[in-house]
Parts: C-alpha cells; sequence; structure tokens
C-alpha cells in the first residue's frame, strides 16, 4: 500500500486517475478518483465559484458515511484543496488525510445523494446540521456560514458531474463498482 502524503502515494494517485479518465466513459461514477477529478476541473474553471469564494480560506472535506449497499464498506472522504477562489486539487482520501481537513462536513450517503441531485438544499442541511461539521466549532459554522454562496456552487458543480450512483448501477457495473473500492483500499488507503 502507498502511504498517504508521500510522493509515491501522489504520483501514483495521479497515474490511476489518468489511466481510468482515458478508460471511463462519462458520466463518472460518483465516487471514483475520476469523479473527483472532473470536480476539480469544473470548480478551476468556474468564475461564479471564484467570485463566490474569493475570501474563502482552508480545505473542505464532504465525508460519505460508509454504506456497504452502495459499495462504501467504510466512510468516503472527498478532500477539497481551497484557497480564495482557486482549487488546487480535489481527491478521494484515506480517512486520517479526510479528518485533518479545515472543514469537515459528514452526512449519510443517502443524504449526500439527494444533495447532489438537487432533492435538498445543502445550506438548509447545513443549518439543521443534517450535514454535520465535524468536530462542531462555532467559529468554523460561522466561516461556513458566511460562505453560503460558495458552498452552493461548490454543489451544483459536483452534482453536475455526473448523476451515476454506486446503489443505481446495473449488477455487473456495481460489483466492477465494488472491486475498485476494494483495490483503492488496498492500494491507496481508502
Amino acid at each position: 500500500m502507498y502511504k498517504a502524503g508521500t510522493k509515491q502515494w501522489d504520483e501514483n494517485y495521479a497515474q490511476l486517475v489518468e489511466e481510468r479518465s482515458k478508460s471511463e466513459s462519462e458520466p463518472y461514477i460518483v465516487g471514483t478518483p475520476e469523479w473527483a477529478s472532473k470536480i476539480e476541473e469544473k470548480i478551476q474553471g468556474d468564475e461564479k465559484y471564484k467570485q463566490a469564494a474569493k475570501t474563502w480560506e482552508g480545505s473542505l472535506v464532504l465525508v460519505f458515511k460508509a454504506e456497504p449497499r452502495a459499495g462504501f464498506d467504510g466512510d468516503f472522504f472527498v478532500f477539497m484543496d481551497l484557497w480564495h477562489g482557486e482549487c488546487h486539487s480535489v481527491r478521494i482520501v484515506p480517512e486520517e488525510i479526510g479528518r485533518s481537513g479545515e472543514y469537515v462536513l459528514e452526512a449519510e450517503y443517502e443524504r449526500w445523494k439527494r444533495v447532489m441531485k438537487k432533492e435538498l438544499n445543502v445550506v438548509k442541511e447545513i443549518a439543521t446540521m443534517k450535514l454535520k461539521l465535524v468536530p462542531f466549532n462555532f467559529k468554523k459554522a460561522a466561516k461556513l456560514a458566511a460562505a453560503t454562496q460558495a458552498a452552493i456552487r461548490l454543489v451544483a458543480l459536483a452534482g453536475e458531474i455526473s448523476d451515476k450512483f454506486p446503489d443505481e448501477l446495473e449488477p455487473e457495473e456495481h460489483q466492477s463498482f465494488k472491486d475498485l473500492m476494494q483495490k483503492l483500499k488496498t492500494e491507496f488507503g481508502f
């Protein structure tokens, strides 16, 4: 297994994304490295996000709670390295990296799915603590609330990438997704 945070992990992750982006077709399945890479690309090219997030400082991590039925045997972490409207990277990461993010938003898989499909409002979900800031901190919660438009835009962009969720795949494609998740756990620790 590659050790997260090392040059070797970074290089192999980048190679994995490149290979999968060439071999898989869009829309990518939510939760795959190529899906995360496409979110990064979308954020980097989005002027609405850049404007909304010009005062935002800090990484944002989306935590999808474990949902074995979907293929996530453990919690699943999407780490967004964000700074003043810029997006340096979006990656799937192991828990120890995900939990180290400055702003960690956690929810059940089904809730994230409904937020990304625009069935639920991200601001309301944060305000009612259904998307939980973990650990909760008033100062961070206030900063997150001040960046409401940036948060809305991030979720909108993520939702534009794909509506292919693992639990909605045909059995053969779902098994392939589960096999990928097992490989990623073994090789990359997530």
